[in-house]
Formats: structure tokens, C-alpha cells, sequence
């Protein structure tokens, strides 16, 4: 606090009461402050009975020293400090503050400038009331740092941000968590040339705000990062091209090359989805190398590891490896993995890159490397990447196994023509037996070229025991194989999605529906139908049209090979409820096909049965279910479930009869005669006699 003269000169103030009097009153220029409030902050809330005569006292003696223009009159409730608002250094800065709120560039400047020298350090520094103190400070160091950020950017857009940088320093101190305040000093920083410390200060804040707040730049500050950046940016020294080298004797998919060669626009994303061992990198690497001519500033390669043994490849390394690819020092590579996913794609900017992301486990480890504009993206995953689709527009090219014609000329390629042409049949048997994968047809191929070399025909023989195919399609000195190729899919799946895998096994068909599923596992269809969709995500199996899912030959005997994983008392009680089921479900139908009287399954019902009302949707049901029943009833006898045999034999001869099949029916009523005889079922053998009897005499 100082009084001064006309000429410059201070006045003495005199007692530390008179100047925390005099300071409330200039702090309230022109407004009325009341006189309990003067005696609040000159005893420091605690007047004493003298307090008022005091007061009055102090306010005589102020009205002495007061020069011309300035006076303290009285004004009920207490008393008011009348003077022109420059006769003040608080309110003359407001002034100052708020012209040069619509003023030009350069004149801001000078105004801001003018306002800011009137500071002088810790306002009411030398005042007692420390309860005034504590009422102002805050409030004049919020309005000096707003005058510090507007005269900033007033010379950041006039191009001399370097006069800014010393109080934007001063105020960040103040505000060390304020960004708008340090994205100027970084901008400013910039602009002077001192990129360096323009990094500095990012990462200092982008650290403080981890620690202190637990949260990231915003994107002001972020922006601000980027452009310092952007002018750093090194030209790369070469043109990357890390695609590997093409699989030799590729044949077929020309139907999924031509999707590829669609054009949608800049930064496509393509992801080429399929199962296990189907070629997807293959075709991947053969696009890539046939449109290199789109892409004259590089192509981009990573393997992700998304399916291996070993753990997903992080974003983070791959960014890495990519910036040092094109160019960008590893000193110049942040840390964080959203900074370095920036700079990424600031570095690809205006550039026409193909980035080929190999084996990719989901969409969040794809999202990070997801270039801008102009750059296309080549992703192949066994995962459907839903995701991928949903954010970033991708394009998904289904691969499913060779054609039959394309598989045989897979072992051509191995083999040789002559020993096709020998045995074309036997080649044709045993692409089938590999599913029409090109990993299972190059392995199975490989055996046969020898040493020692084997005819197709002897492969085959040894193949065609299930117990051992998988086996006979794997590599012993590397392990890999298709085994080792589906237990990277399998591992993917969650717990229950993976007991149901298993328990898939138990199941005679080629295809499920979510109710078998939830039979199989003892849940909900809702449940099974949510297992079953993750297990067709991975390919593992094959939703059909008709809502069903099915599963390839390979697939099958993986779900056999580890359904030991489950104890046999769980499996068996898996085959129990599944052919619950379908006695339960049968029963259902029968009650709209049957005219005979029917003794029905007392057996546990399922949670869930299908929806079957009338005639015509017992029939569908049957005509779907036929052979995944006759499959039950043959397995039903093997583990001498007779009771339960019997049953499903007595169902099948019904729907048999209702549909005019006389074979069928009389194959089905032998076998149920013999069920019911070892069963000592009398009542049942009686209705399969008088059935056979019927229909031998007609």
C-alpha cells in the first residue's frame, strides 16, 4: 500500500489499522464499505468496544493526507473512497484490461502492457488484515494471468510471441495446470524458434496431469504438441517397403482379389477375415505386391501376433518400428501411445502409404495404427473384427476354403503334374480330407513329396483315421500345423464359450443350433446363442442361412482331440441332456403328426424347447434334425442308454410313418424291437411289433 502525491512523492500512512482501512476502501473505489466491515478487518474479527471510536479516528487522519480529487466521505452504513478510477493502480488495471478487450493487435499490446507493469509483486503485501489479504490476492492474480494469456496471444498473432514467453513462464508457475496457458507457452516457444523447450514444457504438464489428476492433455494442449511436431518433421532417408516376400504357387481367390481392387476411396480399410490356416496372408501379401503402384511412398508391415502362442504384439511397438521406418529419430518418439499414434499419422500426412497389419487380434490393437487420408490399411485377422467395421468404416473380405479345383492344384503345385494326373481321385479325396485349407493341403503335400516319398493314396490311408489326421497335418520339427493353428483361435475364446467348444464334441452332426447348444451346456439359448457367435467371430464355426452353425471336418476333431478336457461325468451328462432334447422336442412334434396314443419322455426337460405348434413346423423341425437323430440313437445304444434309445426309436418311426418313408421306418423299428427286448420293455416291443406288423402286411 502506498499514498502518493501529485509529484510522485509518498505519504507516510502511518498505524498497520489506518492502511488496511485505507486498502479496503481503495479496493472498493467509489462503492460503500460498511463500518462493521472496516472495524472486521482492522481487528481481524475481533473488535474491541473502542473499535468505532478508533475507526472514526483513523478515517479523520486519512482525510488529511488525501490529496485534491480524492476524499473519504461519509455514507451510510459506513464510508465510500471517492477518487477518478486512474487514482488507483486495482481499478486503473481493469481499466486498462478491458480497453484493449476490442482494441487492434498492436495497440492491445501496448494497453496490456501498460497494465501489467503497474504490478509489482504479491498485492497487500505489506497490509496486516490478513483476512483482506486473503479476500484479494486470489482475485488480482486471476486477473493479472488473464491480462499475461491475452497479451500472449495478442503477440503470438503478430509474430512476436517471443516477448510473452517470460510472463506466460511466470503465470504458468502460477497455473501449472491451467493448459490454455500452456499451449500458448508452447506455441509461443514455437514461434521463437525454441522447439525444445516447447517439448519440455508439453511433456512436463503431460506428466503433472497423469500424476496429479490422473487424466491426458485435452485437445488444445495435444494440438498445440502436434504442431511442434509437424515443423520438426525429418524427410525420410528412404522409401519403406517391408512386405515380405510372396508365397510361392498361390492359386485361386480371384473372386476376392477383384473385392479388394475396389476402390471406396482415401484410407481405405480393408480387413481379410477367415478361419485358421485358409491363406489369408497369402492373399494379402499377393494384393499388396499386384498394387504396388498405388502406393509410391511405401508399404508398411507388421506381423501382430494375435493368434500365436506368444502374447498380441502391443500398438505401441509397432508404432515404433513404423516411425523409425519413416525416418523419426527415436529421440523424437514419445512415450505415450496416443502422442505416438499422432505423430504417426502426422508423419504420414499427404503421403500414399499401404500399411499391411498381419494377424491381428481384435480392434483396439488395430485402432492406434490406423493412418490418416490417402494411406490405405490391409488387416488380416481370424476375428470377424466387428469393431474395425463399426469405427473405422472397414471393409471386410470374407476368405473361405479353396474350391475343389484350386485345392488339387495346391498339391499340383507341390507334387508335380504326373503324380496328380496319376491319382486325381485320391488327390481329390484328400483335399477334402484337409478341409480345402492351403496350410493343411502344403503340409499333407509335403509328407507326400518324401523322403521317403509316399503315393497319395498311401497318405491318404493313413490320413483318413480321424484319431490321427491332426497329427498327419502338422510339422514335427516346428510345431506348427493345423492343431497348433486352431488352439491360437481356441485361446481366444472365453470360458464358457470354450467349455461349450469342448462339449460340441459330444454332438453326432455337422451343424447346432443355439437350442442342442444350450442343451449340450445346460444353459439358456440366449447363452448358447452368445458362445456360439464368439465361436463364429473366430471361424471356429460357420453360421449357415438358416440360423445354424456348422463346423468343417479339421474344427470337429480339434473339439474331440480337447474334449478330455472336460471330466468324462460332465461329458456324459452333456449327452444326456442333448438327447433329453431331442426326446423332448420330438414328443412336441409328435403331438401334431401322431394319431396313436403316446407314452411321452419323463426324462429332465430342458430350459429351452423350439417353437413347434402345428403339423408343418413338426415336419420342418424333423426334416432339419433327421440325421443328427439317427446319429443320437446309434450313439444312445453304444453307451447302453436303452431307456432313452428306445424312446428315440419309437419317435422315429412315427415321423417316418407320417412322411411315407418305409425304409427308413422299418430300419428304425428293427433296431427299437432289439432296444426294447434287451430292455425287457414290454409295452414297447408290443408297439413296435404291432408297427412292423402293419407294415409287412401292407
Amino acid at each position: 500500500m502506498e499514498l502518493l502525491r501529485a509529484d510522485g512523492h509518498a505519504t507516510a500512512i502511518g498505524a498497520a489499522k489506518r492502511r488496511s482501512i485505507l486498502a479496503a476502501l481503495a479496493i472498493e473505489l467509489n462503492r460503500v464499505v460498511s463500518a462493521d466491515r472496516l472495524m472486521d478487518i482492522a481487528w481481524e474479527g475481533e473488535p474491541p468496544p473502542t473499535a468505532k471510536a478508533a475507526l472514526q479516528g483513523h478515517i479523520a487522519k486519512l482525510r488529511r493526507e488525501l490529496g485534491d480529487g480524492v476524499e473519504v466521505v461519509t455514507r451510510a452504513p459506513g464510508y465510500q473512497l471517492l477518487a477518478p478510477r486512474a487514482a488507483v493502480d486495482m481499478t486503473q488495471f481493469e481499466d486498462l484490461v478491458a480497453a484493449a478487450r476490442n482494441a487492434p493487435d498492436a495497440e492491445a499490446v501496448e494497453l496490456l502492457d501498460t497494465a501489467l507493469a503497474l504490478h509489482r509483486g504479491p498485492p497487500l503485501a505489506d497490509v496486516a488484515a490478513e483476512q483482506l489479504r486473503r479476500e484479494v490476492v486470489d482475485r488480482l492474480d486471476e486477473s493479472m494471468i488473464n491480462a499475461v494469456h491475452e497479451l500472449a496471444w495478442r503477440l503470438h498473432r503478430i509474430g512476436r510471441a517471443d516477448e510473452g514467453i517470460d510472463p506466460l513462464r511466470e503465470a504458468v508457475a502460477m497455473r501449472p495446470l491451467r493448459e490454455p496457458l500452456v499451449e500458448l507457452l508452447v506455441l509461443s516457444l514455437h514461434q521463437a524458434g525454441r522447439q525444445a523447450e516447447a517439448l519440455d514444457v508439453y511433456h512436463e504438464t503431460r506428466s503433472r496431469l497423469s500424476e496429479e489428476l490422473g487424466v491426458t492433455p485435452g485437445p488444445g494442449l495435444q494440438a498445440a504438441f502436434q504442431t511442434v511436431l509437424s515443423s520438426e518433421e525429418p524427410e525420410p532417408t528412404a522409401v519403406p517397403w517391408q512386405l515380405p516376400r510372396e508365397n510361392s504357387g498361390f492359386v485361386g481367390r480371384e473372386a476376392e482379389l477383384a473385392e479388394l481392387d475396389r476402390r471406396r476411396g482415401d484410407g481405405d480399410v480393408r480387413v481379410i477375415t477367415g478361419p485358421a490356416g485358409v491363406g489369408k496372408t497369402a492373399l494379402a501379401l499377393r494384393w499388396a505386391h499386384r498394387s504396388a503402384e498405388r502406393f509410391p511412398d511405401g508399404c508398411l508391415f507388421a506381423d501382430l501376433r494375435g493368434f500365436s502362442e506368444t502374447e498380441p504384439v502391443e500398438p505401441g511397438q509397432v508404432l515404433s518400428a513404423f516411425l523409425r521406418a519413416l525416418g523419426v529419430p527415436d529421440v523424437r518418439i514419445p512415450s505415450d501411445l496416443d502422442e505416438r499414434a499422432a505423430l504417426y499419422r502426422s508423419t504420414l500426412a499427404g503421403r500414399r502409404v499401404l500399411v499391411v497389419l498381419d494377424n491381428a487380434s481384435s480392434a483396439a490393437q488395430v485402432k492406434p495404427l490406423l493412418p490418416g487420408a490417402g494411406c490405405a490399411v490391409l488387416v488380416t485377422s481370424r476375428s470377424r473384427m466387428d469393431g474395425l467395421a463399426v469405427m473405422a468404416g472397414a471393409v471386410r473380405v470374407a476368405v473361405p476354403p479353396l474350391s475343389r479345383e484350386a485345392s488339387v492344384d495346391v498339391l499340383r503345385f507341390v507334387l508335380g503334374p504326373e503324380r496328380i494326373d496319376a491319382e486325381s481321385e485320391a488327390a481329390v479325396e484328400l483335399a477334402e480330407l484337409c478341409d480345402r485349407l492351403p496350410l493343411a493341403l502344403r503340409i499333407a503335400a509335403a509328407r507326400a513329396a518324401g523322403p521317403p516319398q509316399r503315393t497319395i493314396r498311401s497318405l491318404l490311408d493313413t490320413s483318413a483315421d480321424p484319431r490321427h489326421r491332426l497329427a498327419k497335418l502338422s510339422l514335427p520339427d516346428s510345431g506348427e500345423g493345423v492343431h497348433t493353428a486352431l488352439t491360437g483361435s481356441f485361446q481366444r475364446l472365453d470360458g464358457g464359450a470354450a467349455r461349450l467348444f469342448r462339449l460340441l464334441a459330444e454332438h453326432p452332426g455337422g451343424t447346432v443350433d443355439c437350442f442342442t447348444a444350450a442343451a449340450l451346456a445346460g444353459t439358456t439359448i440366449h447363452e448358447s446363442f452368445v458362445q456360439l457367435e464368439r465361436m463364429a467371430a473366430f471361424h471356429l464355426l460357420h453360421e449357415t442361412d438358416d440360423g445354424r452353425y456348422l463346423w468343417p471336418g479339421l474344427v470337429r476333431l480339434y473339439s474331440t482331440a480337447i474334449a478330455a478336457e472336460e471330466a468324462d461325468g460332465e461329458r456324459n451328462a452333456a449327452f444326456n441332456r442333448l438327447l433329453d432334447f431331442y426326446l423332448h422336442a420330438a414328443d412336441r412334434g409328435l403331438r401334431f403328426i401322431s394319431d396313436s396314443p403316446w407314452r411321452r419322455w419323463t426324462g429332465p426337460p430342458p430350459v429351452d424347447l423350439p417353437e413347434i405348434t402345428n403339423a408343418q413346423a413338426a415336419i420342418r423341425w424333423f426334416r432339419t434334425e433327421e440325421a443328427n437323430l439317427h446319429k443320437m440313437l446309434g450313439l444312445a445304444i453304444l453307451r447302453d442308454e436303452h431307456a432313452r434309445a428306445c424312446h428315440l426309436a419309437l419317435s422315429l418311426e412315427r415321423f417316418h410313418h407320417r412322411l411315407g418313408d418305409r425304409a427308413a421306418q422299418l430300419e428304425v423299428l428293427y433296431c427299437g424291437l432289439n432296444i426294447a427286448g434287451e430292455l425287457g420293455d414290454v409295452r414297447a416291443q408290443a408297439a413296435f411289433s404291432v408297427q412292423l406288423c402293419g407294415d409287412l402286411a401292407s
